[in-house]
Formats: structure tokens, sequence, C-alpha cells
């Protein structure tokens, strides 16, 4: 088991070592989901001032946005107090974006399904971590089907995006749904196997990526299937 050292005393340290990390891993997603719903609640507002400076760009300029603070936030997960600052951007760019498209999905297919594609992401982020945790299985195996689930959900959103596509955009979100349920279990299993205990922030936002995904892509598949 991953938290199983020698016994006695260094096993007790090593286990209280442990907790605290997964603690802190979660203590960051968590402020990470609550910038993210200021950002949702700012969305309407952030699209009344952005949409006529950037016009037919205004979903490129935020893509870019969020992809831009990925990286910033990736790269200094282990900066303090940097990482706080760009995990923080990162989350509320986001959260901006997932207000803005649930925003459109409530207006055209209603609430519930707003609030069904947040139960769902619920549901599966709770039923998967037990898995990871209760089984403490190492679920590695999972990375290459993940790195081509991310591959196609990157390069087919993209296709589907400049073309207009709006069914290879529902299939891609059914893949993106499937990775990031793979990607949530893979990570989760690292985070209590992992002999690097210095960085919580880096765990805590694949945490929160691959939760975005599966909650902005059942927005996608049913706002489509209600619309």
């Amino acid at each position: 088991m991953a938290w199983d050292t020698r016994g006695g005393i260094p096993a007790a340290a090593g286990l209280q070592d442990r907790i605290a990390f997964v603690r802190q891993v979660y203590l960051w997603l968590v402020g990470g989901f609550a910038v993210a719903g200021l950002g949702a609640l700012s969305g309407p507002f952030v699209a009344a001032w952005l949409l006529p400076l950037t016009g037919r760009f205004f979903v490129w300029v935020l893509f870019g946005a969020q992809f831009g603070t990925l990286l910033w936030a990736s790269a200094v997960s282990r900066r303090k107090p940097m990482n706080r600052l760009a995990f923080g951007v990162f989350t509320f760019v986001s959260g901006v974006i997932a207000g803005i498209l649930s925003l459109v999905v409530a207006r055209q297919a209603g609430l519930g399904t707003v609030l069904a594609a947040f139960g769902m992401t619920a549901a599966d982020f709770l039923v998967l971590t037990a898995v990871a945790m209760v089984s403490r299985r190492d679920f590695s195996f999972l990375r290459s089907f993940v790195i081509v689930g991310i591959s196609i959900m990157f390069f087919g959103g993209l296709i589907a995006a400049i073309f207009n596509l709006s069914t290879l955009s529902l299939l891609v979100s059914a893949v993106a749904v499937i990775a990031c349920s793979a990607k949530l279990l893979w990570d989760t299993s690292a985070m209590l196997r992992t002999g690097d205990l210095e960085d919580p922030a880096g765990f805590a936002l694949s945490l929160f990526v691959s939760l975005y995904n599966i909650f902005i892509s059942l927005l996608n598949l049913l706002g489509n299937r209600r619309s």
C-alpha cells in the first residue's frame, strides 16, 4: 500500500504526512471551486465587457486566456506564493467560461440541464474518488488510454469549433467524459501513492481540470439532447 512504511513511529509519521498532504490537495481543490464559483457569477458581466472588444474572436480569446493561465499555473505549482495567484487566476477564468456556457444552456434547454450536469459531475467525482481510495489500486495503467482520449478531446474539439461540426462536438464530449473520468482515477491513485508530498497545488490543478472538462462536456451532451 502507498502509505505503508516500516511500522512503529516512522509508519505513524508517514501516515500523518500522507493524510496532511491529501487534506492539502482537497483544500486547494475546494478553494479552486470557490474561486470558479465567483468567476461563474461574473461570467455575464465579463461577457458584456469583452464581447464588444473581441467580436467574433470572443470564444478564442477566452480559450487562449484559459490555456495560458493553465500553463502558468502548472509551471509555478511549487513556487509559493505565486502558485496561489496562478491557481486562482486559472480557476477564475475557467469559472467565467463555465458560467457563460451554463447561462447559454440554461436559456436553451432549461436550468435543470445545468443542475443535472453539475450533479452528475459531483457524483462522478465522489464515486471515482471512493473507488481509488477504497481499492488502493494503482491506476497508472490507464495512462495510454487517457493520453489518447485527451488528444482526441483537444484536437477534435478544435476541429469541431473551427468548422462548427455539432455531431463531432457531441462525440468529442462523450470521449472527454470517459477520458477525464479515467484521469480522475489515475490522478487520485497517484496522489495516494506518490513519494513527492511537496506539490499539492499540482495535484489539485490536475483534478480541477478533469472535473471542469467533465462538467463542460456533460453540459454539451445534455444541452444538445434537450434543445
